[in-house]
């Protein structure tokens, strides 16, 4: 199992032709660099990946253009430079809801505080939004929920059916109107970060960040407020421990102070949950640097300023993964807070970091790759709502072939079908149904046999009913 991380950056507005900007795929555990992307500069929060391995594509929307660019894995250069309605300063993919492994729907948020909903194997542009008054900074989704953040300090939350119902019926669009799930206005700057938490649907939480240095806790269901935590400085990212027991918080000033939401009661000795009912918490100064990380403000000079753009935990919440507005990345201990690695330099901020873990010697990441059959290109987005007709029609691409003996797996592993391995897997689940031992249990149908004579009975006895009242309306009819 390794972990591997994909970042890029601002770029160098100075250089015209965005020649020195990249983006990476690399291991966090070792020196392995998977693949590399020319031109890959995007606004903080906008570039998204389909996934990783073969056919997997890479969606960056272009700083200060109003332009995408969609890179294939394995590949430097953009397959595909696709123009959008506006420049998109954020974008987010929701997976299906039945196979998670499958990108379902693209969404985009202009700088003009619009949301726009692309279906990704179409190409149809679904949905446009007014979520904002100003550029959106953040999207997230998760389990139906669609969370944008704004410049505006606005957070909306949709439902995602919602947005797209709205596509449904245009004869009667004008009378439709989607209104937000829920409308959060407790901040009174720029919204910098989001974090969705994942399990159940009704335990659903929602960490919010802000220029304003508070980090605030919501439950999507209720739409309550349940915890504010107060930081010294602006928090301009956010990530959150895997198993939500700690945020890490990335501060204006370089540092990234850990919070951790179990502690143990001085009375009773039992670990609680920190905060609740909308209690307001501000974060001491951290002197003895105990919940504090301080690798980005090294090597800087006197005065000079270094935000933490972007931060990720590992999966097995040992490691942090950190960039900063100097485009440097390092990867942190978060047990010693030492660095244990720092990757290659960028030009601008760091953008964006997405981290995915893959099985070592994996076949999907070999770049040396010449099956033919793959698609290497998403469908053109449009720029234009989609009409009733289009709906009608419906043509979306869908890549077909052999695979494993999973039917969902198959059509995305590639694997060609194996008729030995398939007759030694139903040879095992046969065994399920075997008995081996001298025990053999039958049903008792003594009860279903008594029935059967009763019903013979009866039916004998309704015979002879009928044949003496035959016999009697003969009689009197003579």
């Amino acid at each position: 199992m390794d972990e591997i991380v994909f970042y890029n950056s601002c770029g160098d507005p100075s250089d015209k032709q965005y020649s020195t900007s990249f983006g990476y795929l690399s291991s966090i555990h070792t020196s392995n660099q998977y693949s590399q992307y020319r031109q890959c500069y995007s606004n903080i929060n906008a570039s998204c990946l389909t996934g990783i391995g073969q056919g997997e594509k890479l969606i960056v929307a272009c700083k200060g253009k109003a332009l995408v660019h969609v890179y294939l894995y394995g590949k430097e250069s953009p397959e595909q430079k696709i123009p959008v309605p506006e420049e998109l300063t954020t974008l987010e993919i929701c997976k299906d809801p039945i196979n998670s492994n499958k990108s379902w729907l693209l969404i985009g948020g202009g700088v003009s505080g619009r949301l726009y909903v692309w279906e990704l194997s179409s190409g149809l542009l679904l949905t446009v939004k007014e979520a904002h008054y100003q550029s959106v900074s953040v999207i997230k989704y998760s389990k139906g929920f669609l969370v944008s953040g704004g410049l505006d300090s606005r957070v909306v939350v949709w439902k995602i059916l919602d947005l797209i119902s709205s596509s449904n019926d245009y004869e009667d669009n004008n009378k439709k109107v989607i209104k937000p799930y829920c409308i959060i206005t407790d901040n009174s700057l720029p919204i910098t970060d989001l974090i969705i938490t994942g399990g159940l649907i009704t335990d659903l939480k929602l960490y919010t960040c802000s220029k304003d240095s508070t980090i605030r806790c919501y439950e999507l269901i209720s739409k309550q407020l349940i915890s504010t935590f107060v930081a010294p400085f602006p928090v301009d990212s956010i990530a959150c421990d895997p198993a939500y027991r700690s945020l890490y918080v990335g501060l204006s000033n370089g540092t990234i102070r850990m919070i951790p939401l179990y502690q143990t009661s001085t009375k009773t000795k039992i670990l609680e949950h920190v905060g609740g009912n909308g209690k307001i918490i501000t974060l001491k100064n951290d002197f003895e640097l105990n919940e504090t990380f301080i690798s980005h403000q090294q090597n800087l000079n006197d005065g000079e300023e270094c935000n933490i753009t972007q931060l990720q935990v590992g999966f097995d919440g040992t490691t942090l993964i950190s960039g900063d507005s100097k485009g440097r990345l390092f990867i942190s201990d978060i047990i010693t807070k030492q660095t244990n690695k720092r990757l290659k330099n960028l030009v601008g901020s760091i953008s964006c970091l997405k981290l995915f873990k893959i099985e070592l010697n994996s076949i999907k990441l070999s770049k040396n790759n010449n099956d033919k059959n793959i698609i290497r290109t998403i469908p053109v987005l449009k720029r234009v709502l989609v009409e009733s007709t289009d709906l009608k029609k419906h043509e979306i691409l869908i890549k077909l072939q052999g695979g494993n003996n999973n039917q969902i797996d198959s059509f995305e592993n590639g694997n060609d079908f194996d008729m030995n391995s398939f007759l030694n897997q139903v040879q095992n689940e046969e065994k399920w149904f075997i008995n081996y031992s001298n025990v053999d249990s039958t049903v008792n149908n003594k009860n279903n046999d008594n029935n059967n004579d009763d019903i013979i009975q009866l039916k004998e006895q309704l015979k002879k009913i009928q044949d003496e009242n035959a016999e009697l309306k003969a009689k009197v009819n003579k």
